[in-house]
């Protein structure tokens, strides 16, 4: 028997990378269209679905005898389209199509598995194959999916992933009895509890009962044990990992499991959200200027094939009023609407104490808190992203990026990191803090807003228990909840608290990060703030945007001054601001050539300090 590094990859993808698509309900709205240039192995009845979509796999599978007899006629469809491939099938189609033996991409079971060479592949003029992929301590284990896993390994991929296959399933009273262990579809089911789409079985299917009793363990998960034991004996290098988070595979233990995402390495940032009042109108220009500038510019390179959408979440009418103005700013600025996919506005009708906003925490009481303005924008932008796909950048307008590539470096990060519900900045400015707000996660952080789990949370515990503390503490703002549930919840009573064990069950899902350093400062020196931004620049090569409206007010002066609008020149003219200096002379007054005025700019700027005031 020849051993696998004897063998050429076969028919591999260029990273050697397959996706073997299971048909499970945990696929439910999933989009295919993200696999595109990835090799993929669908199988069974898929076809279904694949046909309304107009979407193909690289490869397909089909190994159940009955599935066989029910579908021969598809399958043979797909093979003379040719637009699949390869075809992996049990050798019980030649009995349907028997020219198929001789098909150079269509390969059958029985010349890998001995029994089955014996029983029907040698009958069909097959030639057995001696693999180490389908070498097995468990023979009886045989299904379409874990078989299909062997087959990849066969072709010569060493990364197949796993997507869809969730190994749970319930009988369905549509699925009637037909003799042996054959079940016959009596009617097509309206929903399909089994299945990524409903009508997957129809009336008249006949396939097989998944889970018989005549073996010693749960066929299917058995199955893939028996791979994943099968691969390690016979130093089959291929890394198995299981897509799916819902999956059995998991929660048995039985593989490793990682996000589809990170996996494949596509982009995971799905949305950038800026909260949006009337007042902040010019600070979006302002914003949206700089981000057209080569220094702070979103990506670099080529852009991701997956953009973000933008997404303004407006808290009245007067605020949405403003869309026209960003979407002719953008028109005039291709390359940076390119950088995003759509661009929307979400209009709310905020008024009275529901669009309050006071920096005190005190004054007479009202009927959402002293922050429900921004409370109410926070959940509402939550809302609007709900079934879109990937995180969300939820990003004041006084966020501002220190770095080119800011949004790439944020996609760089959900793809390497473990997967959480909030990534953000403990507070690292230089005011003094409560002891209710030390450890909290500043607002403007990513957010697995299209996880459906995290939504559950917003919905069950997130809104609820900030309207409940609200009611006691009106100052508590929507990123301040999960330090009040710690002030709240008692670990010394154990199970017996519901609130530490909530927190003690989800507290990884909340993540300190450098990415966007929360320093802003009602007390701090212009100064101080400029030496900060440097040190973070420095010191801390992840970080790419900064929270702090003192120096996003400084976006405006950059715009308009006429000078290299990069990092360092922004930082400059925080520093002359700090030292009194007047204002940059715009560069619409400037004439041409040099004046005394624009060299004593320039000397000031370079010099320590300690001198400037000889300028004077």
């Amino acid at each position: 028997m020849s051993t696998y590094e004897d063998r050429q990859p076969r028919n591999a993808a260029a990273d050697r990378l397959l996706v073997v698509i299971g048909n499970g309900p945990s696929l439910r709205g999933f989009d295919f269209a993200r696999l595109n240039g990835i090799d993929t192995l669908g199988m069974n009845a898929a076809y279904r679905h694949w046909d309304r979509i107009d979407w193909r796999p690289t490869h397909y599978a089909c190994l159940d005898d009955v599935l066989i007899e029910t579908h021969h006629a598809e399958i043979l469809r797909l093979v003379e389209e040719g637009r699949i491939k390869s075809f992996f099938l049990s050798g019980r189609m030649l009995e349907f199509a028997p020219d198929l033996a001789g098909r150079e991409n269509v390969r059958f079971i029985d010349a890998f598995v001995p029994h089955w060479f014996e029983v029907r592949g040698k009958a069909h003029g097959l030639s057995f194959t001696d693999s180490p992929c389908f070498s097995t301590s468990a023979p009886d284990y045989v299904t379409t999916g874990s078989y299909s896993v062997r087959y990849g390994a066969e072709l010569g991929y060493d990364r197949i992933v796993l997507l869809g296959v969730d190994l749970a399933y319930t009988t369905l009273p549509e699925a009637a009895p037909a003799g042996d262990l054959r079940l016959v579809m009596t009617g097509t089911p309206a929903t399909n509890p089994n299945y990524f789409f409903d009508d997957y079985q129809q009336m008249g299917d006949a396939f097989q009962v998944p889970n018989p009793d005549s073996h010693a363990q749960e066929l299917h998960i058995a199955a893939f044990e028996a791979v994943r034991d099968d691969f390690h004996r016979e130093h089959v290098p291929v890394r198995l990992v299981n897509a799916n988070p819902h999956s059995r595979l998991n929660s048995e233990a039985i593989l490793p499991f990682e996000d589809l995402d990170q996996v494949l390495g596509t982009p995971a940032l799905g949305a950038v959200i800026v909260p949006l009042t009337p007042a902040e109108q010019d600070q979006v220009l302002d914003n949206l200027w700089l981000w057209t500038q080569p220094a702070f510019f979103p990506f670099l390179g080529a852009l991701p094939h997956r953009r973000p959408d933008l997404v303004f979440v407006c808290n009245n009418a007067n605020a949405a009023a403003f869309e026209p103005k960003v979407h002719a700013f953008l028109a005039d600025e291709p390359r940076l609407r390119n950088c995003f996919d759509a661009i929307r506005f979400v209009t709310l009708d905020l008024a009275g104490d529901a669009d309050l906003y006071r920096r005190e925490n005190h004054g007479p009481r009202t009927s959402q808190g002293f922050r429900a303005g921004p409370n109410n924008v926070f959940f509402a932008a939550l809302d609007a992203v709900r079934t879109h796909w990937g995180h969300s950048l939820y990003m004041e307008t006084d966020c501002v990026p220190i770095r080119p590539d800011w949004l790439g470096q944020v996609n760089r990060h959900l793809q390497g990191a473990e997967p959480a519900w909030v990534t953000g900045s403990i507070y690292r400015g230089a005011d003094a803090l409560g002891p209710r707000e030390k450890r909290h996660i500043n607002g403007n952080a990513l957010y697995a807003t299209s996880d459906p789990d995290f939504q559950r949370f917003v919905d069950t515990v997130w809104r609820p228990r900030l309207a409940e503390i609200i009611a006691e503490r009106p100052e508590v703002p929507f990123d301040c909840l999960i330090e009040a549930l710690y002030e709240s919840a008692d670990a010394r009573l154990g199970d017996a608290d519901e609130g530490w064990k909530t927190l003690r069950n989800l507290s990884h899902k909340f993540r300190y990060s450098a990415l966007i350093p929360n320093i802003t400062s009602e007390d701090g020196t212009l100064h101080a703030l400029a030496n900060q931004v440097a040190d973070i620049l420095r010191e801390s090569p992840e970080s790419c945007i900064v929270h702090t409206r003192k120096l996003a007010n400084f976006t405006d002066a950059l715009r308009i001054s006429g000078s290299r609008p990069c990092m360092g020149e922004l930082l400059a003219i925080v520093r002359e601001a700090a030292d009194g200096m007047p204002p940059r002379v715009p560069a619409v007054k400037r004439g041409t050539g040099w004046t005394v005025n624009r060299v004593r700019q320039g000397l000031a700027r370079r010099l320590p300090s300690q001198l400037k005031h000889f300028m004077d």
